[in-house]
């Protein structure tokens, strides 16, 4: 990825999800709307939460 600049996504209630993030190194905020989101500050901390999510349970 050579993207700059923060990603945002949409918050998750899961348990898991909030996990990971905390794992790849993001963290949960409100974006400029007043939006709960996860935000990554690299591209490389978004990658590592995708990658994480192969490791969800079946």
């Amino acid at each position: 990825m050579n993207r700059k600049g923060p990603i945002e996504i949409a918050f998750s209630h899961d348990p898991f999800d909030q996990k990971r993030l905390i794992k790849a190194g993001g963290y949960i905020t409100h974006n400029r709307k007043g939006q709960v989101v996860f935000r990554f500050d690299t591209a490389e901390q978004y990658a590592k939460y995708l990658m994480l999510n192969e490791h969800r349970g079946a």
